[in-house]
Order: C-alpha cells, then sequence, then structure tokens
C-alpha cells in the first residue's frame, strides 16, 4: 500500500491527519514561497500548493503526496505571518470589525496524477481590540498567517 506524505511543517494540518485516524509521514520541502502577482490569487496560492508538494512527489513517486498553502487576504493585499508580537498586534488591529478572507490551497500528487484545489472563506472579525493584548501574550499568533487561529485561541475574536 502506498504511504501518504504530508509535504509540510503546519502543525495543524498534522494533527487534521491524526484526528482522522490517517496513517501519514511528513517531509517538507523548503522552497521560494514567491506568489507569481500576475495571477488571481486563487492560482497564485494553488501554484505554490503544487511548488512544495512537488520535490516531495520527486523523493517518493509511487507514494500519496499532499502540499497545501494558507493565506488571509483583507483589502486586496495577502497578510502572512507576524514576524514578532508588534506585527501581530498590527494585524489584528486591521482585522478587527472588518471581514477578511481566508484562502487554502492543497495540491495531491498520486503517482502521474496531481489534484489541486482552493478553497476560500470568509471570516468576519467583531470589535477585537481589547482582547488583543491578552491574545498575543497567549503566543498562539505565531506561525499563523494572518497572525490568529480559528481553530484555536482567536476563535474568541
Amino acid at each position: 500500500m502506498n504511504k501518504i506524505v504530508l509535504a509540510s511543517q503546519s502543525p495543524r494540518r498534522k494533527d487534521l491527519l491524526e484526528r482522522e485516524g490517517i496513517d501519514f509521514i511528513v517531509d517538507a520541502s523548503s522552497i521560494d514561497e514567491t506568489l507569481d502577482e500576475s495571477l488571481p490569487i486563487e492560482e497564485r496560492l494553488k501554484q505554490l500548493a503544487i511548488s512544495k508538494a512537488r520535490p516531495i512527489h520527486d523523493k517518493y513517486p509511487n507514494d500519496i503526496v499532499i502540499g497545501a498553502d494558507t493565506i488571509v487576504y483583507h483589502k486586496d493585499c495577502i497578510i502572512g505571518k507576524a514576524n514578532n508580537e508588534h506585527e501581530a498586534r498590527e494585524i489584528l488591529m486591521k482585522l478587527s470589525k472588518d471581514k477578511h478572507t481566508v484562502y487554502t490551497a492543497v495540491a495531491i500528487f498520486d503517482k502521474n496524477e496531481i489534484i489541486s484545489f482552493v478553497d476560500s472563506t470568509d471570516v468576519y472579525f467583531r470589535d477585537i481590540k481589547d482582547l488583543i493584548n491578552d491574545y498575543i501574550e497567549s503566543k498562539d499568533w505565531i506561525g499563523k498567517a494572518g497572525a490568529y487561529g480559528i481553530q484555536s485561541g482567536g476563535s474568541i475574536f
């Protein structure tokens, strides 16, 4: 039976597969994550997920390789991961009392076949200004696009 290889270091993706009882290994590539600005946002992200999975597929050509990437998109700008508490606070202040879109692209390599898709969700934050300092102190924002995790502490927003 083919093994499943998660081409991602994301603890959230790992948790998701574990929660579903899927047997897999993790082997993530390190690639240039620059997006092609000439493409629509969904296509840019899909290309990135494919680029992340391709070198791992080359390493495991007979196995199923899953690559993915998530971004937060707000007012025509991609919001990535905050590098420090100051950036996290700025990002969360921008998102307060506003709508943004979370895009996730997935690329699945199964031998010679590539299946890729993008899903998006509109997220509405209430006024979170009074919650930001405690959230920053919780460190839950670290390593997360948009400086929050909706599946963890960011659900209060």
